[in-house]
């Protein structure tokens, strides 16, 4: 209307003449900030949520990072394929932990995308290697991997998942769903580990344990036949008899010591419960 007053705010995209609509960067990707957050993409129902997740290629010390599209520092960030990093061996006497982020380098000497491996520093209790911080540049953890002093091979076991993380968030807007499949491939891994290595560890001490009680019946048995074959060469016939009368005489001087109270037909007199009276002994 002719009397309005207008105050100029930021709108585009224009069609330009002679160049009176410059466009920079920033501005193509100013819509995705209220669309779609910083994060990894989601992928649709059916298929499995493996976008930049990280495998053990189980080939020796590599490991793979699948192919997969993120939006990082409002930037449109893709790994066209799947991408095999080998992982550093451990030279040190302690364990370390390791990181693989997916990094965008807005500076002007950068402009790149890039996928980072980035090694921590061995410890007792080690801790993954910090996140970049600087102003233009942006980064999301996408896995870290321990690596003990004695590891020659990655497994699954050992990575760490940091995808659905605060470091490495999912992106969902505009997505119908996130389907989570191959999300726990770690703690599946690890948790078989960990039966196996019981299983192990329970049918080497059950051995263990039969063995030895198999070898303490053997010597027990061995120790009882022995004592018994002497003992049966002492209990011959003329011994037991012998052993009898020894207990038939000691009867018979218990009964003279402790003198019981006899009846004139040789009865012994004894109380309700059994007791002998006696007259002293």
């Amino acid at each position: 209307m002719a009397d309005d007053v207008k105050y100029p705010v930021n709108a585009g995209f224009f069609n330009a003449i002679n160049e009176d609509r410059a466009y920079s960067a920033d501005d193509m990707n100013r819509p995705y900030r209220k669309l779609i957050s910083n994060g990894v993409f989601a992928t649709p129902k059916g298929t499995a949520s493996d976008d930049l997740q990280v495998f053990t290629a189980n080939n020796g010390m590599n490991i793979i990072v699948s192919k997969g599209d993120a939006i990082i520092g409002d930037k449109w960030f893709e790994n066209p394929s799947d991408l095999t990093i080998t992982i550093s061996q451990n030279s040190e006497v302690l364990p370390r932990i390791d990181s693989i982020i997916a990094q965008v380098d807005r500076t002007q000497a950068g402009r790149v995308g890039s996928i980072v491996y980035r090694q921590g520093s061995a410890s007792s209790n080690p801790v993954h290697p910090e996140i970049n911080t600087d102003e233009d540049i942006f980064e999301l953890r996408i896995a870290d991997i321990r690596i003990s002093p004695s590891c020659v091979k990655v497994t699954q076991d050992l990575i760490t998942d940091y995808r659905g993380s605060n470091e490495c968030p999912w992106i969902t807007s505009l997505i119908y769903q996130v389907d989570t499949s191959t999300l726990y491939a770690q703690w599946q891994a690890a948790y078989q580990k960990y039966y196996d290595d019981q299983e192990a560890e329970h049918d080497e001490y059950f051995e263990e344990f039969k063995n030895t009680m198999a070898s303490f019946f053997a010597q027990e048995e061995q120790a009882f036949g022995t004592w018994f074959n002497q003992m049966k060469d002492q209990l011959s016939e003329d011994a037991a008899g012998k052993l009898q009368l020894e207990v038939d005489n000691l009867n018979q001087l218990l009964m003279e010591a402790i003198r019981p109270i006899m009846t004139q037909n040789g009865e012994i007199l004894a109380t309700e419960s059994g007791e002998y009276i006696v007259t002293g002994l």
